[in-house]
């Protein structure tokens, strides 16, 4: 905390035209009638030298405390100085760090992905193969049972029966034929049993490796969940400044009939906030002037009462010279305190004002990143078969609890719910290129947040069991367009 001293008013010593009074001397009428000159002089002698020193006293403790005043408030001022950079330096680190790890959970979705089909893919071939083998296993164990029981009856047995050696004859033949045969089935079963342990053996892999990969999901979510958290601790010290403007927002939402008229308003709110801005920079910039301006002629006047004092007998001209350290110490105290202000001014610059690698809207294709891992499973301009609509954008489908990132730099234009969409996020990307997503089930972004490509700023939907559709429209001066000639789709698959 700054210590503010009043400023100390020192005004002029009220001078008699023809005499002055001397302190400690008390004028009473008619007490010096009689006294000749010689006698007066040892009067007002005797009066100085018994005044005690109060006048030069005052004005040192004064000096002292101005001095300790500026020390502490140079200090204030340099600590804010390093404040500022710091939190800026965080800020930006934390930005970068977002973004890599929500890159991280984006590649991990599709690694378990993946692994999700693949084990299905195994699970059925196991189960087919499964199933042919107990289809002949059940027919091989018969036929070894059958001969099994032809191969335990005694010769002896066999001529004593009252049947044909003709019959006989043929089962011995029957026998020589069919076990080579039934060995070549059952070396072959053998074989299909080890390949049999050998997918299942791969199976407990793949499920391993897809257990190691939710788990290292569940770490990267939660270290973004970590970093937005302190991201967001950084920003609210513009909390009242962002609850003032959504509850703006919202009233521009309720009364916006559609999402084109909502984007016009929003514009047109950007256009007047530009201007009130400027007029607030104009009317401080004159106000300083007129500051500096007033500051000056008080220092001139100053300077000039000081002229005039040092004109003083020499113990005034001493008390003077008090007076002017004591004026300077001051004016040094309100310009350290000034500097203070600027530091608190530029702290709050640096959280409000873009970052420095923000890009303009790029023209190239395959600039903007996909905001979410998944399947395009709607496409632009394509017509509805149950109410007939055209799509104005793309919906893509992803796996529960999907990280949505910003496709490309900008400020978040609008966030929050809109009527028959949901929980909405608008980014103005400059060069009137906005990008809108919807059916989110969290926005991690506040309105007037900057945000760069990659950035995490949303969630989608995590109920198990349904894959939820994020819906994604380019609008350039308001109008959409497809967004997939700017998109980098990558490995994505598009269905539709």
């Amino acid at each position: 905390m700054s210590l503010r001293l009043s400023p100390m008013r020192l005004s002029p010593m009220r001078r008699s035209p023809m005499r002055r009074s001397q302190p400690g001397i008390v004028r009473r009428p008619g007490l010096t009638t009689g006294l000749t000159l010689p006698g007066l002089c040892l009067l007002a002698l005797t009066a100085v030298l018994s005044a005690p020193p109060v006048a030069a006293q005052q004005p040192a403790a004064d000096l002292q405390a101005l001095e300790r005043a500026i020390k502490e408030d140079r200090a204030r001022a340099e600590a804010l100085t390093r404040e500022a950079r710091a939190l800026a330096e965080e800020v930006g680190s934390l930005r970068q760090q977002s973004i890599a790890a929500a890159a991280r959970a984006q590649d991990l979705e599709s690694e378990i992905v993946a692994a999700e089909q693949d084990l299905e893919s195994l699970g059925a071939e196991e189960a087919a193969k499964a199933a042919d083998l107990a289809t002949r296993r059940d027919q091989l164990e018969q036929t070894l049972g059958a001969l099994q029981r032809l191969a335990l009856q005694p010769p002896e047995a066999a001529l004593s029966r009252a049947e044909q050696p003709l019959d006989s004859a043929r089962a011995a033949m029957l026998l020589r034929v069919a076990v080579p045969a039934l060995e070549a089935r059952a070396e072959i079963l053998r074989a299909e049993l080890g390949d049999l342990a050998v997918l299942r053996a791969r199976i407990a892999i793949k499920r391993d490796d897809l257990q190691t990969a939710r788990g290292a999901l569940t770490i990267e979510g939660e270290r973004l969940t970590a970093l937005l958290a302190r991201k967001g601790s950084l920003q609210e010290r513009r909390e009242s400044e962002r609850q003032e403007t959504e509850k703006r927002l919202a009233r521009l939402a309720r009364e916006a009939g559609d999402l084109r008229e909502l984007m016009e308003r929003l514009e047109a709110e950007a256009e007047a906030q530009r201007r009130l801005e400027q007029q607030r920079r104009l009317e401080e910039e004159r106000r300083l002037a007129e500051e500096r301006r007033l500051a000056e002629e008080r220092r001139l006047a100053e300077e000039r009462r000081l002229a005039e004092e040092r004109r003083l007998a020499e113990a005034e001209r001493r008390a003077a010279e008090e007076k002017r350290r004591a004026e300077t110490a001051r004016r040094e105290a309100a310009e350290a305190r000034a500097r203070a202000d600027a530091a608190a001014r530029a702290q709050q610059t640096a959280r409000l004002a873009p970052p420095r690698s923000l890009r303009p809207f790029p023209s190239d294709p395959g600039s903007l990143n996909m905001p979410m891992r998944g399947e395009i499973v709607r496409l632009y301009g394509h017509r509805s078969s149950t109410d007939g609509d055209t799509a104005q954008g793309i919906t893509i489908q992803g796996r529960p609890g999907a990280q949505i990132v910003a496709p490309f730099d900008g400020r978040v234009a609008y966030a929050g719910d809109f009527r028959g969409y949901g929980q909405i996020l608008i980014i103005d990307h400059g060069e009137r290129y906005h990008t809108i997503l919807a059916g989110l089930d969290r926005i991690d972004a506040v309105v007037g947040q900057w945000v760069l490509a990659g950035e995490p700023v949303a969630q989608m939907s995590d109920l198990a069991g349904r894959n939820p559709e994020l819906y994604l429209e380019l609008r350039r001066t308001g109008q959409a367009i497809n967004p997939l000639p700017w998109l980098a789709t990558k490995d994505d698959k598009v269905r539709g």
